[in-house]
């Protein structure tokens, strides 16, 4: 079901390396400087209710026992390699294939597109891509195969970017720099994410590791008796059901001091009355996000995100699903000798606006994330995290779950990249 034409963006990308090309010094398609991999070996215990992977209300990657005790698990929670191919002496290409236990396709393409990025001759800069990717959402997402840097589990934020807003498209920057300062704007076209919305209506915010898969899907947690009749019990991460383009734009600045602020809106311009024969539905989902970060000193980084938005499904006179979200964070990291400490605190809600609600009067909550970061080597590092979840979703009792809920995660990672 989920379209094969994401995947045929990895051949598309080995297609243009063939073309003729009177710079063949410049294409390189296989070396040590174009093929990478990210291997992470995890262990992990959880208390409290079973995860959203497990078709429960947790809102973590990990989750506890039925009756909420602690539970361990050791596994390779992700093996990814990236081909980072040279096509020219202006295109290039990224393509992720990545391993994810828990997961209906546990080997997957994670993204595939070709990046234009011709040598800027002025103070003016340009850079386009194609293909199947992120929309430039997260701050924290800066390391290999869209991966973090110093935690092990990302904000409420960027765990459902990495679950719900990837899409097939184009997308074009063009920056300035205007003296000491840089003005950036970046605006994208594209389709395959008419399903975005699923996930934060019916099971709410969560903060795991997962990223969503061209061929994926994600289990929804139990449906109300409303809700069954017109809602799968499934979720298709990249699906194109109306065949309308959506759209995003961007715009960033960089003063002259170490400080970078951004604000992004973004429109998947879903029909909402389009719904497949099995029930997946192209939600009409938009939202605005604003985000910043700053150095205060050589060894500490601050950022912080805040987004907000809505997603409906149904017609104009009779509204099946409307639901509000929000979330926001603040984020600090300190580097302590070859060590790096990071704390964040997490807010999240949502409400639901329709009629008639098949979901619930939403949710509110927060969570709190201590990690550290030690190197052991240019390839190898071990990761630490703390991860506490406090939030309150009536529909819990759906499964005779108490509305309010707690968990806590600990987690260690040795993370290999090469």
């Amino acid at each position: 079901m989920p379209p094969t034409s994401c995947v045929a963006v990895a051949a598309l990308a080995v297609s243009v390396a063939a073309w003729p090309d009177a710079a063949l010094a410049q294409v390189d398609l296989l070396s040590r400087d174009t093929v990478h991999g990210v291997v992470d070996l995890r262990a992990a215990g959880a208390n409290g209710e079973p995860s959203f992977t497990d078709e429960g209300f947790g809102k973590s990657r990990y989750g506890g026992t039925k009756d909420h005790g602690w539970k361990g698990k050791v596994e390779v929670a992700e093996a990814a390699l990236e081909w980072t191919p040279r096509l020219a002496w202006d295109w290039s290409a990224v393509v992720d294939v990545g391993y994810q236990p828990g997961q209906e396709k546990r080997l997957d393409v994670l993204q595939a597109y070709i990046v234009f990025k011709p040598v800027p001759r002025s103070q003016t800069r340009f850079k386009a891509r194609f293909g199947y990717f992120y929309p430039p959402v997260s701050l924290e997402h800066d390391a290999r195969v869209w991966g973090l840097t110093n935690t092990i589990t990302p904000s409420a934020i960027n765990s459902w970017a990495g679950e719900e807003v990837k899409v097939v498209g184009a997308e074009a920057e063009v920056s300035h720099d205007f003296g000491a300062q840089q003005l950036a704007a970046t605006a994208g076209l594209f389709g395959y994410d008419d399903t975005a919305g699923t996930l934060i209506a019916f099971r709410g915010w969560a903060l795991h590791d997962l990223k969503s898969q061209a061929q994926g899907r994600f289990e929804l947690p139990p449906l109300s008796p409303i809700a069954r009749l017109f809602q799968d019990t499934e979720t298709y991460s990249t699906l194109e059901i109306d065949h309308r383009l959506g759209w995003y734009a961007k715009l960033e600045w960089r003063p002259d001091a170490p400080v970078t602020v951004e604000a992004l809106y973004f429109d998947n311009r879903g029909d909402r009355t389009r719904v497949t024969s099995d029930l997946q539905w192209a939600w009409a989902t938009h939202f605005v996000d604003l985000g910043a970060t700053a150095r205060l000193g050589p060894h500490t980084r601050v950022l912080g995100q805040a987004l907000s938005g809505r997603t409906i499904i149904g017609k104009r006179t009779f509204v099946l699903t409307d639901v509000a979200f929000q979330a926001a964070y603040a984020e600090l990291a300190q580097d302590v000798g070859k060590a790096t400490l990071s704390g964040r605190l997490d807010a999240f809600a949502t409400q639901d606006r329709a009629p008639l609600p098949p979901v619930g009067p939403g949710e509110h909550g927060w969570a709190l994330t201590g990690a550290v970061r030690y190197p052991l080597n240019d390839y190898l590092d071990l990761r630490l995290e703390a991860l506490r979840i406090e939030s309150t979703r009536p529909s819990r009792a759906l499964v005779g779950e108490p509305p309010r809920q707690g968990q806590t995660v600990l987690q260690s990672s040795l993370r290999l990249t090469f």
